[in-house]
């Protein structure tokens, strides 16, 4: 990957197999979001992190999973506050991440909340690229948002596995987005085949099996598999690359 570009594109448009994004990094052993997780996934060689964003009491843009530390919702902690508990001393502010990352790997930043767009957007393009990064989100108030600040970014919908699907038509006019992000259960139930109708790619999440990961390799309406195991989506990734190649050959 060239400066972590991204394509989001499938791999019928591509010839090439999915992007393989790390989820909260590669955090075996590393901590989930941890800088320790963001910088092993660039040594494994993947193509992007995919890395959640929150923010605390002071106003800190972080890069946190949960909704809470404890009982204590993370808004409601400042940065040090949440720093010092166990479970989330390796929530790093988003700046270092990027710092960490940013030419390196490609970025896929999750925005878990509504009412720090703007100030998410702001830190993000001041190091990175338009095709450096994507963004996504459950929240259809928060894509909106994200195009108006940064107009030459592509968003995602995040779609949860309990959602019902009968509603995505209106969600994906009202958002507007590049591409979707259906949990893997979303893909044996009719998702790709409408996104691939609609000429949307598909990021496909928490990919970790290998059989679904084998199969989604070489599914040409992925274009990308964001895995907790990303030294086995390379391993397929690699595998799936020689099979292209070989028929492209034949």
């Amino acid at each position: 990957m060239r400066h972590g570009s991204l394509a989001i594109e499938g791999q019928s448009d591509t010839g090439r197999a999915p992007l393989v994004v790390a989820h909260r990094g590669a955090w075996r052993p590393a901590p989930q979001n941890s800088l320790e997780a963001f910088e092993e996934a660039v040594q494994l060689g993947c193509d992007a992190v995919e890395l959640d964003v929150r923010r605390t009491l002071d106003g800190r843009v972080v890069v946190v999973h949960d909704a809470r530390s404890g009982i204590r919702p993370i808004a409601k902690l400042t940065h040090q506050e949440l720093q010092g508990r166990a479970r989330h001393r390796h929530a790093p502010a988003l700046e270092e991440v990027l710092e960490l990352v940013a030419g390196r790997i490609g970025v896929d930043l999750e925005l878990k909340e509504d009412g720090y767009v703007e100030q998410a957007m702001a830190i993000v393009k001041r190091r990175l690229a338009p095709e450096q990064y994507v963004v996504t989100s459950f929240r259809d108030s928060v894509l909106p948002t994200v195009k108006r600040s940064a107009p030459a970014v592509r968003t995602g919908l995040l779609l949860s596995p309990n959602r019902q699907i009968g509603r995505l038509p209106r969600r994906v006019a009202a958002t507007k987005v590049d591409f979707l992000a259906p949990h893997a259960r979303l893909a044996r139930a009719g998702v790709l085949t409408w996104a691939a109708a609609r000429e949307l790619p598909t990021w496909v999440w928490t990919v970790n099996d290998r059989r679904a990961l084998r199969l989604l390799s070489q599914d040409p309406r992925v274009a990308a598999v964001i895995t907790d195991r990303p030294d086995r989506a390379l391993g397929e990734q690699q595998r799936s690359t020689a099979s292209i190649a070989a028929f492209t050959n034949s």
